[in-house]
């Protein structure tokens, strides 16, 4: 846990974050907000939105964001260490608890590492029931021998609702130590607790010290429920900063320099069980920077083994960006056959999983790859400048020189043009400039971004992630949302990152969404200002309604889309007309359904007197 966690939620209940900002810029009532010059880019006319209520800030102009914390780190030029001091020195709040306090938390931490290990024994002794039966004939079936749930400590959570505590604890005070590692929750506070890992596969964690300090669950068998579920964070658990398999592959990464990366925790055991020791899973919130600056101390390279599909070249994508930022060799290995490494390593020996990862390619080749998506030198001319485009917004971020001249080298090879020419415009374009090193307090000529074209699809989506973010309520849609298929690459993104907080009970606020330092800025700037712009409802059954109008529209826009492909195979010439009289029945069944949503909107909407 964040040992400054109490700080900031301290500071963010009793410092009004536009109290703060109006030292420094002029802000004026705009309906629920503040409105004023932006302080980070030059302008005449007022773009910098301050929201006190939810407690951030947006610039629509330079799209700079955050909560009180990133004001003073930006504005004043300082780190987030230093701008605690700041706060903690305007606010007169002291920075860290007393000595008694941290001690009391000691005690407390052990207790917890005494719950979490009798909780994996308990677990694991579940295996001796019916229900437990039925788990490990799973395992078995997956390919998991006995030593293997041994090696890995791996339990069964029983089906029901109140097997934990009347099992497990003792006291009231051990249920409530339970609570705070997650096992148990309350849907009231005045209500009984109930298990919260139910029918599922555990896996425990294992710190580097051999104590267990929290579970991922796998759901038997099929289910609406997520397949996994992780521990929510606790004093002696952050997922930002753990790792599964870890206690087991430290002494295999810091002996040969070298660390695998995987998606999940059957791939981990998959992997090491095979002789391929050195190992990790990150959990919950996918890699992070602090899981990129744990690797560097103990290795030199990184390669990244991950799922065969979209969702893990997005994983990679993002690990990749971290592990370079702190200057490790890294690589990625493409997974032979379409499988997940847990499915390979369990059809192939240690020598041909090895293979697959020595034959990885470079991170800068697998970057420039996703950037480019599928785009070579025979594309048409638009697709290559979408993929220009593309590879010189991503370069962009990049700090070193050296780094940026690589990959645009490399773009042009693969694209079939110039080196020179591409160059030639990269540095023609404008550049993110450094921060100063002193503290300066004037107006920084932060780029002003010109506004990108939004397709309605993509308002829809944010629209929806910004009352999600306003009012967890909505989250009562989860399975309506689980079955879209977001076309906003941010709004996919944020929602699983959604999801997985409102599963682990974790809290969901504006500021603390904004504050994250593992959501991409430019996610973070799209969510600002749409929290901007997004009135907050005040009436619940008002409020829900809006969101389930927003899943209505998001029908007729998948309608749209399916509508456009039926066109487009009309217009082959190959077809014969019996296919096209099916094709162009389908087309009108979907028009009358998209037109029925949107009719059934329209008398939705209050009437003008």
């Amino acid at each position: 846990m964040n040992p400054y966690q109490n700080f900031k939620e301290r500071v963010r209940r009793e410092v009004s974050i536009d109290s703060y900002i109006s030292r420094f810029v002029p802000l004026r009532r705009a309906g629920r907000g503040l409105t004023g010059l932006c302080p980070f880019h030059n302008e005449k006319t007022p773009s910098f939105s301050v929201n006190p209520e939810s407690g951030y800030y947006h610039c629509f102009g330079c799209k700079a964001s955050g909560d009180i914390f990133r004001f003073v780190m930006d504005y004043q030029k300082v780190d987030f260490l230093k701008s605690l001091e700041v706060l903690s020195d305007y606010s007169g709040i002291p920075l860290l608890e007393r000595t008694h306090a941290e001690e009391e938390e000691d005690r407390k931490k052990e207790f917890l590492y005494q719950i979490s290990e009798r909780a994996k024994v308990y677990f694991q002794k579940n295996f001796q029931t019916q229900s437990g039966e039925i788990a490990l004939k799973y395992l078995q079936e997956r390919g998991l021998y006995e030593e293997d749930i041994k090696v890995f400590g791996i339990g069964f959570a029983l089906p029901g609702f109140a097997n934990i505590t009347k099992d497990l604890f003792r006291s009231d005070a051990e249920t409530k130590l339970g609570e705070s590692l997650g096992l148990v929750k309350r849907a009231d506070k005045n209500k009984d607790p109930y298990d919260f890992f139910r029918n599922r596969v555990m896996f425990p964690v294992i710190d580097p010290k051999g104590r267990t300090i929290a579970f991922s669950g796998r759901i038997l068998g099929a289910s609406e429920e997520a397949k996994y579920i992780n521990s929510p964070n606790s004093i002696i658990y952050d997922k930002s900063r753990s790792f599964y398999n870890l206690n087991l592959a430290q002494d295999m990464i810091r002996k040969g320099r070298e660390a695998i990366v995987v998606e999940g925790v059957f791939d981990a055991v998959g992997l090491f069980r095979k002789g391929v020791e050195a190992v990790v899973a990150p959990l919950g919130t996918g890699f992070t920077e602090n899981h990129a600056r744990i690797l560097k101390n103990m290795a030199d390279k990184v390669v990244l083994m991950m799922d065969s599909d979209a969702a893990g070249a997005k994983g990679a994508f993002r690990a990749v960006t971290f592990l370079n930022k702190e200057g490790i060799d890294v690589r990625v290995a493409t997974v032979p056959e379409g499988k997940d490494p847990f499915d390979y390593a369990s059809q192939h020996n240690k020598s041909e999983i090895r293979e697959v990862i020595e034959n990885a390619v470079s991170a800068s080749q697998f970057m420039i790859s996703q950037i480019l998506s599928g785009t070579t030198a025979s594309s048409v001319p638009e697709a290559k400048q979408a993929s220009v485009r593309r590879l010189m917004d991503f370069v962009k971020t990049m700090e070193k020189e050296t780094d940026k001249q690589v990959y645009l080298q490399e773009g042009a090879k693969q694209l079939g043009i110039s080196f020179s020419a591409i160059f030639q415009d990269f540095a023609g374009s404008p550049q993110k400039s450094s921060p100063p090193l002193s503290v300066d307090t004037k107006k920084t000529n932060r780029p002003v971004l010109p506004p990108r074209r939004v397709s309605s699809v993509q308002v829809c989506e944010r629209k929806m992630i910004a009352k999600l973010i306003q009012n967890q309520e909505h989250f009562e849609f989860s399975d309506e949302i689980l079955n879209l298929e977001f076309k906003d690459e941010a709004s996919s993104f944020l929602w699983d990152y959604l999801y997985t907080k409102y599963l682990q009970n974790e809290p969901i606020s504006a500021a603390e969404i904004l504050s994250k330092d593992d959501i991409p800025g430019e996610y973070l700037g799209l969510v600002a200002e749409q929290l901007s712009i997004e009135e907050i409802e005040v009436e619940s059954e008002n409020s829900k309604q809006l969101f389930q109008e927003l899943l209505w529209q998001h029908r007729a826009f998948h309608f749209d889309f399916a509508m456009n492909d039926i066109t487009k195979k009309m217009g082959d010439n190959t077809l014969s007309l019996d296919q096209k009289r099916e094709l162009l029945s389908e087309l009108t069944f979907l028009k009358n359904e998209r037109d029925k949503i949107w009719e059934y909107l329209r008398k939705l909407q209050p009437q003008e007197v």
